[in-house]
C-alpha cells in the first residue's frame, strides 16, 4: 500500500504523457488522412454547378493615415472568411474526440478575395496570413490581418470642417457569382477593436453588398463594399491656420487706426499681406489640386483681398492727409458731408473751425486806419510844437533852415509809410499762412474721418466674411 501511494503521482504523469503522445499521433494521423488526397486548387463544393458561400467580414482596427494630397487611406483591418469544405470533414469519435485542428493556410483551398481599390504596390507583403481553423463539420475559418492602402476620393471643399467617405471594395478576382457567393458576416461593420485616430473620428463603418458586371466578362461579380465615414477634428487647424489668419486680419485693420504722420500705414498692410501669403503656401502643400476651392483657401483668398484693398485705401487716405500742402482748399460739400455729418455719426469730435479771415481783415483795416491816424496826429503835433530854433524870426530870414525842416518832415513821412507797408505785408503773410494751416488742418480732419469710416467698414466686412465662409460647411465649424 505504501508503494502504491508513493507512485500514484508518477503514474498520473505517465498517463498524461501517454495521452498526449497518443493525441499527437491521432492528430497527425487525422491531418495525414485529410490532406493525403486533397487538392487545394479545386473549389470545395459538393456540386460544381452550385456557388460556394463564403462568409466575409472586416473588423477595422485603426485608421493609420489619410493622405489628402495622394488620396490614399491607410487602415489596419482584420479579415474573417468562413466557408464549408466537404473534403475536410471527419468523425470526431474516430479520432479521440478531436473537433478542431489548425492547418497552414497554404494547405487548403482559399477564395481569392482581394481589395479591388488597392493602392499599395506591395500588397502581398502588407497582409499577414495565419493558419486556418478547421472544424470536424468541414467549416474553415481563415483569420488574417494587414495594413491596407486603398484609394479614396478626398473631397476637400469644406476643409477643415469636412466628412470624408472612403470605400473598401472586397471581391473575388477570378470566381464569378455562379461559383462563389459572398455573404456579409454582420449587417454592421465590426468596430469593437477600433483604436481612435488623433485627426479623424470614425462616424460609421457600414458594409454594402453589390453585384456588378464588368466589360471583361458576362458573369456577375458580387462584392462587399465597406463605407468608412470619417469626420475631421478641426481644432488643430483652427488654432494653427484659422486663428492666425483672424489675428492677421485684425492687425491689418489697424492700418486705418495708425496715425498718418507715423509713416507706417503701408508697411503694416504689406507685412500682413506677406504673412497671409506664407500661411496660404503652407495650406497649398497639404491639399490636393482640385477644381473645388477648399473652404480655408477661400477664406485666405478673401482675407488677402481685404488686406490688399485696405493697404491701397490707406495710400488714398495718406494722399488726402497731405493734400493741404498743395494749397488746395476743402470743397464746401466735403466739409458739410464729412466733417459735419459723417464725423458725428462716427462719434468723432472735430474741433470747430472759427472764421478768422473776416476778423483778420477787420484787424488789418483797423491797424491801417490806426497807423494813418497816428501819422497825421504825429505830423500835426510836430508842426504845432516845432522847436523855436526852427521857427523863422524877422531878424533871421535864412531860407536854408526852412528847407532843412521840410526835408526832415518828408523823410519822416517816408519812413512811417514804409513801416506801415511792412506791417501790412506781414499781416497779409500771416493771413496766408493761417489759411494754409487751416486748409491743411481741414484735409487732415477729412483723412481722419475717412480712416475711421474705412476702419468700421472693413471691420464689418471682415466679420461677415469670416462668419459666412467658416460657417459655410454643412457639417458645422
Amino acid at each position: 500500500m505504501m508503494w502504491t501511494a508513493c507512485n500514484r503521482p508518477i503514474l498520473a504523469v505517465g498517463v498524461v504523457l501517454l495521452s498526449a503522445v497518443l493525441a499527437d499521433d491521432v492528430q497527425y494521423r487525422l491531418t495525414q488522412e485529410l490532406l493525403s488526397l486533397y487538392n487545394a486548387a479545386v473549389r470545395p463544393t459538393p456540386n460544381y454547378s452550385y456557388p460556394l458561400e463564403v462568409v466575409f467580414g472586416v473588423s477595422i482596427h485603426h485608421i493609420i493615415d489619410v493622405d489628402e494630397k495622394n488620396q490614399i487611406l491607410t487602415t489596419n483591418c482584420w479579415l474573417t472568411q468562413i466557408w464549408l469544405d466537404h473534403h475536410l470533414r471527419w468523425n470526431a469519435s474516430d479520432y479521440d474526440g478531436i473537433e478542431v485542428i489548425r492547418l497552414p493556410w497554404t494547405a487548403v483551398w482559399k477564395p481569392d478575395i482581394i481589395l479591388y481599390n488597392n493602392a499599395d504596390p506591395q500588397y502581398n507583403s502588407a497582409v499577414i496570413n495565419s493558419n486556418i481553423i478547421l472544424r470536424h463539420t468541414g467549416e474553415v475559418t481563415w483569420l488574417s490581418h494587414g495594413i491596407y492602402k486603398s484609394s479614396c476620393h478626398i473631397d476637400v471643399q469644406y476643409f477643415p470642417f469636412d466628412i470624408q467617405s472612403c470605400h473598401m471594395k472586397w471581391a473575388s478576382w477570378t470566381y464569378d457569382g455562379y461559383q462563389l457567393e459572398l455573404v456579409q458576416q454582420t449587417k454592421e461593420g465590426d468596430v469593437s477593436n477600433y483604436q481612435p485616430n488623433g485627426e479623424f473620428d470614425l462616424v460609421s463603418f457600414t458594409p454594402i453588398k453589390d453585384v456588378k458586371f464588368y466589360s471583361c466578362c458576362n458573369e456577375p461579380y458580387p462584392d462587399i463594399t465597406y463605407i468608412i465615414q470619417l469626420r475631421r477634428r478641426p481644432m488643430f487647424y483652427v488654432f494653427n491656420l484659422i486663428l492666425p489668419c483672424i489675428l492677421i486680419n485684425c492687425i491689418a485693420l489697424l492700418v486705418f487706426y495708425v496715425p498718418s504722420e507715423s509713416g507706417e500705414k503701408v508697411t503694416l498692410g504689406i507685412s500682413a499681406l506677406l504673412s497671409m501669403t506664407v500661411f496660404l503656401m503652407t495650406i497649398r502643400e497639404t491639399l490636393p489640386p482640385t477644381e473645388k476651392t477648399p473652404l480655408i483657401s477661400l477664406y485666405y483668398g478673401v482675407s488677402i483681398c481685404l488686406v490688399t484693398f485696405a493697404s491701397g485705401l490707406s495710400v488714398v487716405t495718406l494722399n488726402v492727409y497731405h493734400r493741404g500742402v498743395r494749397g488746395t482748399k476743402v470743397p464746401p460739400f466735403i466739409k458739410n458731408v464729412v466733417l459735419d455729418k459723417l464725423a458725428t455719426i462716427l462719434f468723432l469730435q472735430i474741433e470747430p473751425r472759427p472764421n478768422k479771415h473776416g476778423r483778420q481783415r477787420t484787424d488789418t483795416a483797423r491797424s491801417s486806419k490806426w497807423m494813418s491816424a497816428e501819422v497825421c496826429n504825429c505830423l500835426a503835433t510836430f508842426s504845432s510844437q516845432r522847436s523855436p530854433c526852427f521857427i523863422s524870426s524877422p531878424n533871421n530870414s535864412n531860407s536854408s533852415v526852412g528847407k532843412g525842416t521840410e526835408s526832415f518832415e518828408t523823410h519822416l513821412l517816408r519812413m512811417l509809410h514804409h513801416v506801415n507797408m511792412t506791417i501790412e505785408r506781414n499781416e497779409i503773410r500771416l493771413q496766408e499762412k493761417e489759411k494754409r494751416e487751416m486748409s491743411e488742418l481741414e484735409w487732415k480732419q477729412v483723412a481722419l474721418v475717412c480712416d475711421r469710416l474705412l476702419l468700421w467698414l472693413f471691420l464689418i466686412v471682415t466679420a461677415v466674411t469670416t462668419s459666412v465662409i467658416l460657417c459655410g460647411s454643412p457639417y458645422g465649424p
